[in-house]
């Protein structure tokens, strides 16, 4: 395998990761606090500008440098890392459909760490369908006054902006839906509740519950109605690979947690480490070659993504990295519980951390059984 070198951003990326995200992620899980001073610094380092055009001052950063980026992050921090996909994800959206003279500004603010979005596309009514909404919309006066709840709205109360669904002010339905941009100073939302999950526990997560939100024409996102079409092609690459992303950096944080462990407990009564056992040595291999063979595969389909985006299997692809990661986070997880034991057990390292976080991969749209029956039918 041939691997590229990486690029500044990346570097930067785990410079700040390691000597700043990771010194606050224990208690950002926790308290289950929004992990504000890890954002902050994001914003400060130029990264909330990543997929950003740089003739607005992002730095237009390819897939593979995303990708690479969010592991970095999602491997001291995975609350921090879904954070950071979810605003890449809405930045994408931004830049790609809104109106350049609505765009501008938004974009040049994201760059200079000012702005920091987010999707909310999720109902509790349609479940990992997230293409699917109940939520309605209705146009008066020019304006278009959204009306639902939205749920699993991660950075809730913190962002600045979120992209979000509704069925469509004419000839809506379920799956006939319309995109828009809220913008946190707009009236008519409010938020409910608290988001205290078993992990990604600083995702502040809440549900957004819409009443006639005001928003103007200019602010809608694509075409009326577009609904199904213009999630699959706007939203669910980005957020597959950056999810996938996201669970291969936990896998490799919790493989690297154990091999420090291994080597520096030692039996007293005899003086080997744990590494000096078969059975452990064993257990890491397995680790680490579900890491590596993961992050290959991730890789390889982000350099696909960046190189021939218009390859005809390319999404059936983006779900199988999604799918693969989160099997290789749940397996390498669980491992590493077993490697170091009751001292994992006990919360003494990330360890337990990782694993609840990891959970999350298999039921978030697209759920592990959808993307497994798509990528089946793919097949057949």
């Amino acid at each position: 395998m041939v691997t590229k070198p990486m690029t500044n951003t990346v570097e930067l990326a785990r410079e700040l990761a390691q000597n700043g995200i990771a010194t606050n992620a224990a208690k950002t899980d926790s308290t289950a606090s929004f992990p504000e001073a890890s954002i902050k610094a994001l914003g400060e380092s130029g990264l909330l500008g990543l997929m950003v055009p740089k003739a607005h001052g992002g730095k237009e950063a390819t897939i593979r440098e995303f990708v690479d980026t969010v592991s970095e992050i999602a491997a001291s921090c995975a609350s921090t890392g879904m954070i950071f996909v979810m605003h890449c994800c809405a930045t994408h959206v931004i830049k790609n459909t809104l109106d350049d003279a609505a765009a501008a500004p938004i974009l040049r603010d994201i760059a200079a760490g000012k702005h920091l979005t987010t999707l909310a596309c999720s109902e509790r009514g349609t479940g990992t369908h997230f293409y699917a909404s109940h939520s309605t919309s209705k146009k008066e006066d020019g304006k278009y006054l959204l009306s639902g709840e939205k749920c699993f709205v991660t950075s809730a109360r913190y962002a600045d902006s979120y992209v979000l669904s509704t069925q469509a002010a004419e000839n809506g339905g379920p799956l006939a839906t319309s995109f828009y941009l809220v913008e946190k100073s707009d009236k008519g939302y409010e938020f409910q509740g608290d988001w205290n999950g078993l992990g990604l526990r600083g995702n502040e997560s809440c549900v957004l519950k819409l009443n006639d939100c005001a928003v103007p024409a200019d602010r809608v996102l694509g075409e009326e109605g577009a609904g199904v079409g213009f999630a699959i092609a706007t939203i669910l690459p980005l957020f597959l690979i950056g999810t996938a992303a996201v669970y291969t950096g936990i896998a490799r944080a919790a493989y690297e947690a154990s091999c420090a462990h291994v080597k520096d407990r030692h039996h007293k009564h005899t003086g080997d480490a744990l590494a000096d056992l078969q059975t452990i040595r064993r257990s890491i291999a397995d680790m680490k070659v579900s890491v590596h063979s993961t992050k290959a595969f991730i890789d390889s389909i982000a350099d696909i993504f960046d190189e021939s985006p218009e390859t005809p299997d390319l999404l059936i692809q983006l779900m199988e990295a999604k799918l693969l990661s989160t099997k290789t986070v749940k397996e390498v997880t669980m491992n590493a519980m077993q490697v170091c034991g009751g001292i994992a057990y006990s919360g003494a390292l990330p360890v337990e951390r990782y694993m609840r976080d990891g959970l999350a991969g298999s039921v978030m749209a697209p759920t592990s059984d959808v993307l497994a029956d798509l990528i089946g039918k793919s097949a057949l």
